[in-house]
């Protein structure tokens, strides 16, 4: 409301101003036009005298000049005389009246500007000091509009950094996502990995205990085959032994025949 009041203060203000103004550069119009007004009026008062002056000398003279022809030539340049004076006439006057015009207009506006500031009760020292009041308050008003405008773009710059946040967010949520789905699946191979481990360590244990039963088999195969092969040299040497003493019972039989005969 005190914004609207102050606007419509600062348009009257101006208004009058522009009036006195204009009713100022009017009335300095006026003084020039009725000057020239009169300077042309003079001038034209001046040309008529020396025209009528002309005038009768040329219609003495022409009573004096017996010449044929002269009365037309003096009548013709005296009526081109006189359209042009009329011509004159006519466009001085049109100024003139479209200058009253333009000057009543002008009277009018101030006559009602004027009404206008006995009904606001100001005089020229009040309208000076609102005139200030409102420069003060239109640098106030460009100093909260450059405020307005720095918060404005600290509001832009938070809804940016909002919506970056936002985004970074959704990434951190992503990759929480995913960091979830590998633990997931670092826990299933664990298990995978526990229970296969748990397999081979029953399988390396089975191999030990095959591997001792191995051994025991192996040792008990050495075992019997030593024995085997002790039972084997054994009868092999018997068996030699036998051969041996059949030889020499052969060899003992071979001689006594050989001694019987010679004998």
């Amino acid at each position: 409301m005190q914004a609207d009041t102050c606007s419509r203060l600062t348009l009257i203000v101006r208004q009058v101003a522009n009036t006195l103004s204009t009713v100022c550069c009017f009335a300095s119009k006026k003084h020039r036009e009725r000057d020239k007004l009169k300077t042309l009026r003079g001038s034209r008062s001046t040309r008529d005298s020396a025209a009528e002056l002309r005038w009768g000398v040329s219609t003495a003279e022409d009573e004096d000049d017996d010449g044929p022809g002269s009365d037309d030539e003096d009548v013709l340049t005296s009526l081109g005389a006189s359209y042009r004076a009329w011509r004159v006439y006519h466009r001085e006057k049109r100024a003139h009246d479209y200058t009253k015009s333009r000057l009543v207009v002008a009277i009018r506006r101030e006559a009602g500007l004027v009404k206008l500031l006995a009904r606001t009760g100001e005089t020229a020292e009040g309208i000076e000091y609102t005139l200030m009041r409102l420069e003060d308050l239109e640098a106030t008003m460009m100093r909260l509009e450059e405020k307005y405008n720095a918060a404005v773009d600290e509001q832009v710059l938070c809804e940016d950094l909002a919506l970056e946040r936002e985004n970074l967010q959704a990434q951190r949520q992503l990759h929480s996502d995913r960091l979830h789905k590998a633990n997931a699946a670092i826990l299933h191979w664990k298990s995978q990995y526990e229970e296969v481990l748990s397999q081979l360590t029953s399988s390396n244990l089975e191999k030990e205990r095959l591997g001792g039963e191995l051994r025991k088999v192996k040792k008990a195969a050495v075992l019997a085959m030593n024995r085997q092969f002790v039972q084997l040299d054994a009868n092999v040497v018997s068996q030699s032994l036998l051969r041996t003493a059949r030889h020499h019972e052969k060899e003992s039989k071979k001689r006594s025949f050989s001694s019987d005969e010679i004998c």
